[in-house]
């Protein structure tokens, strides 16, 4: 034991297929390494296969029609995907999770600021996630026993009881934890293939593309509100939302550091992510701009993948295959809200799957508060641009540094608790801090004090650049030749899940 750690084998052999779980401050050796790059592509193909992306994909539309969605779907999404898989990079070559990521750039006891961010983005996406899957649900319910089916007459309670039965079930699925999971999201991803593969032949044979193409959204605009802001649904708008939108993918490092190279965890996340929303943006387009001109309506929070789904005649099968595919996502993010936890706490003495359990719990009564909101739409925008404030400049930063002033390594000392390379004063590295803090103020100023600037110029790029020069330009001195770190570390784990 060194000052309070106590060393322990790679694995317990008890755990059998679950295997061990790795927390915050574990370093993944070399023999832990099992995604490949199709794993990797497979796992995020699923993950990212759910009904928040065909939601989206529905509010593209609500810009300039499906010219504009595609230009978004098919240009802004890969490019902006491109930083978030080099996070996948720096993870498989440290073995680092995503909490654990953060820790050179703020320093080992200021690492706990993005990490209740982090913690925040986990559970905050999981009950995003957990009522669009129980809307799902609720027509799974409505097939079987009756029961109103979301948005129907007397729909809340059903929804209520759906929402605990997905939270019961993702919990489940998080708490095997990452060898399960990744057998879950190959099975995701056979079926939604299955499913995509009917959904493009009912487009291909009874949807008219020169009808979708020539439909455009209503002359005054689509605006949605929440409280006290107002938004229009505009090209600028929406590249900040899908900025915000593939960067909190916040678990990629609690994937790509078990992949088996650095290529691995980041081409695996970027072909799996980007090919699956691609399809899935897609198809939220279609689906609402079919709507629109089959009912007259534009109305992007009815075209949730369940009720497209049973309006084409697919049913409750097509519905149970998206309620998988919520729980596999929702599976990544308990495990990652876990791992936060370990990393604000570690030295706390339960393992990360009693921690996961918890998560599940606490992400219950969040999922139940688009029920009792003005509506959903309003909810989801004013979600996404709260993410996007906080991760534009927090992953800029982390960035920044690894690349810059690391040159590409970070020290074995990113596992310490406490001391080393990365301790800074008093373990807190107060210029990484105050760019979080200016780049997320400057995000709110320029989004909603200059609100009809920001109708036009995305903010996420101004604030993505400011953050990196001044960071840059702080740590300058900070700047040093390559490290030691090997790419294969062999660091034993401190916490068995």
């Amino acid at each position: 034991m060194t000052g309070g750690t106590l060393e322990r084998p790679e694995r317990a052999g008890s755990l059998g297929l679950i295997g061990h779980e790795y927390a915050a401050l574990d370093a993944v050796p070399a023999s832990a390494r099992s995604f490949g790059l199709a794993d990797q592509a497979a796992f995020w193909f699923a993950a990212t296969c759910l009904p928040a992306a065909w939601f989206y994909g529905a509010l593209m539309a609500g810009a300039t029609g499906l010219p504009g969605a595609l230009f978004l779907i098919l240009v802004v999404s890969p490019l902006s995907l491109v930083p978030w898989a080099f996070l996948g990079w720096i993870a498989a070559k440290t073995g680092a999770c995503s909490t654990a990521l953060v820790r050179p750039a703020f320093g080992l006891r200021g690492s706990a600021v993005p990490s209740v961010l982090y913690l925040v983005f986990g559970l905050g996406w999981a009950a995003v996630n957990v009522f669009l899957g129980a809307i799902g649900l609720s027509f799974v319910f409505a097939g079987w026993l009756g029961t109103p089916a979301f948005l129907a007459p007397g729909y809340e309670p059903p929804m209520v009881l759906s929402i605990v039965a997905v939270a019961v079930l993702q919990g489940i699925v998080a708490v095997a934890g990452h060898r399960v999971l990744r057998l879950v999201q190959w099975a995701a991803t056979l079926a939604l293939l299955g499913l995509g593969a009917i959904q493009l032949w009912l487009v291909l044979t009874h949807w008219d593309p020169a009808t979708l193409f020539a439909w455009r959204p209503p002359a005054e605009g689509l605006t949605t509100s929440i409280g006290p802001f107002t938004y229009t649904i505009t090209i600028a708008l929406l590249v900040d939302l899908l900025i915000a939108y593939n960067w909190t993918w916040e678990f990629i490092g609690d994937f790509s550091r078990f992949a088996r190279s650095p290529a691995a965890g980041a081409a695996g996340p970027f072909l799996g992510a980007n090919s699956a929303q691609t399809w899935w943006f897609t198809v939220g387009a279609l689906g609402v701009v079919y709507l629109a001109t089959t009912t007259g309506g534009f109305r992007p929070e009815a075209s949730d993948p369940s009720s497209l789904t049973v309006s084409l005649g697919l049913g409750w099968v097509a519905a149970s295959i998206i309620i998988a595919a919520t729980v596999a996502t929702n599976a990544g993010n308990l495990y990652a809200s876990a791992l936060a936890i370990t990393n604000l706490a570690p030295r706390i003495r339960l393992g990360v799957r009693p921690l996961i359990a918890l998560a599940s719990a606490v992400v219950v009564p969040l999922a139940l508060v688009p029920l009792v909101a003005t509506g959903f739409q309003a909810t989801y925008i004013f979600w996404l641009d709260v993410l996007g404030a906080i991760v534009v400049p927090l992953w800029v930063i982390v960035l920044v540094d690894f690349f810059w002033v690391r040159r590409g390594r970070y020290e074995p000392d990113l596992f310490r608790p406490e001391g080393g390379a990365y301790w800074y004063r008093q373990g807190v590295n107060w210029r990484a801090i105050g760019c979080l803090t200016g780049g997320t103020a400057l995000y709110w100023l320029l989004a909603y004090g200059f609100s009809e600037v920001r109708e036009v110029v995305p903010v996420a790029l101004p604030v993505g650049l400011g953050v990196a020069l001044v960071y840059g330009l702080l740590m300058r001195s900070q700047r040093s030749g390559p490290a030691t770190l090997p790419d294969r570390p062999t660091t034993r784990v401190v916490n068995e899940g």
